[in-house]
Order: C-alpha cells, then sequence, then structure tokens
C-alpha cells in the first residue's frame, strides 16, 4: 500500500456524514454521487497534501469509482441511525437519497483536508449524478483499470492532456526505438 494510503474508517465514516449534512436537499445525494465527492476529496487530497484523507480503496465501476468500503459502512451508518437511506423518484429514476441525522465529529480532519471537502462540495455537490459518472470515465485511472479493479491514487496524479508529439518523438530517440 502506498504511503499515505491508509485506511481510516472513523474519518471515512464522519466524511460521509459531513457531506450528508452539508448538502441540503435540493442537492439529491445518493449513493453514485457520495462516491465522486469521496474520491474526489481523497484523490485531491494525495495529490496536493501527498495523503488521502480516507485511505479508502476505490475500484472501477460502471459508474465511476467506488470505495470498497462504501457499500457496508453506508449500511453500518444507517443500522446505527447516524445517516437515513430513503427511495424517492427523482425525475423519473429512483434515488436513494443520504440524509445524517446528526454532525460529524471533524475533531480528526486538518483544516487542508476540510478546504479539500468543501472545494469538492462547491464544486461537484449540485451536480447530478449522471454528469459525474460522465467526468469519472474520463479521468485517467478510471480509464486504465479493469471493471472492479484497485485504482491507485497515484493515478489521479496522471495528467488529462496528450504531451505534444515531439515528447513522444524525443522518448524514442532517447531509446532508440526510431528507424
Amino acid at each position: 500500500m502506498a504511503g499515505g494510503t491508509e485506511f481510516n474508517r472513523e474519518k471515512f465514516e464522519e466524511l460521509i456524514v459531513y457531506i450528508a449534512r452539508r448538502l441540503g436537499p435540493e442537492a439529491a445525494l445518493g449513493r453514485v454521487k457520495l462516491a465522486k465527492l469521496l474520491m474526489h476529496s481523497d484523490f485531491t487530497a494525495y495529490a496536493r497534501l501527498g495523503h488521502s484523507i480516507t485511505g479508502a480503496r476505490y475500484e472501477k465501476w460502471q459508474h465511476g469509482h467506488l470505495a470498497s468500503e462504501q457499500t457496508e459502512i453506508e449500511k453500518d451508518l444507517e443500522a446505527a441511525g447516524v445517516i437515513g437511506i430513503g427511495e424517492e423518484d427523482y425525475y423519473g429514476k429512483k434515488l436513494r437519497r443520504i440524509t445524517a441525522h446528526r454532525d460529524p465529529d471533524l475533531s480528526s480532519f486538518t483544516e487542508d483536508e476540510l478546504a479539500i471537502v468543501e472545494g469538492a462540495l462547491r464544486l461537484y455537490g449540485h451536480e447530478s449524478a449522471s454528469y459525474l459518472s460522465q467526468l469519472a470515465h474520463s479521468e485517467p485511472g478510471w480509464v486504465l483499470a479493469k471493471m472492479r479493479e484497485e485504482i491507485p491514487y497515484f493515478a489521479g496524479l496522471i495528467g488529462r492532456d496528450r504531451p505534444p508529439d515531439h515528447v513522444f518523438d524525443d522518448f524514442r530517440k532517447l531509446h532508440g526505438l526510431t528507424a
């Protein structure tokens, strides 16, 4: 496991509660959107701070990145009465809306970590889950991974833009790969 990516269940749970508490009903927080907000927060922290916030293990799934721990932890939080998950119709689709029944305990988060989460909420908190899935499908880590394969945090450091052709030409020359 890469440094700075050890799983911290308490922080993962509290981050779910924080996101669910911060986003109002108009944000339509469901499982897909929550997964994208968790992923964006963790991968951004890894890129900026050198460590993820929760250390969750993200995998490639149909709708984008999904933390392997998310489903179990959501069930545990719901069983404990910490969050509620209610089904409702949302523009003709079934939404399993996630709400928090208490305030999060933020004592284990740094100011930088919370600022990164706030940035994710401002950028993506009110976007649709389908839009966020489309964004996730353009992430290099998601593109390169096989279905249900772990997406390593360092994949978030891969740029989205193709380098100019001269970079490839220089590489080929350097390694004797040109004709």
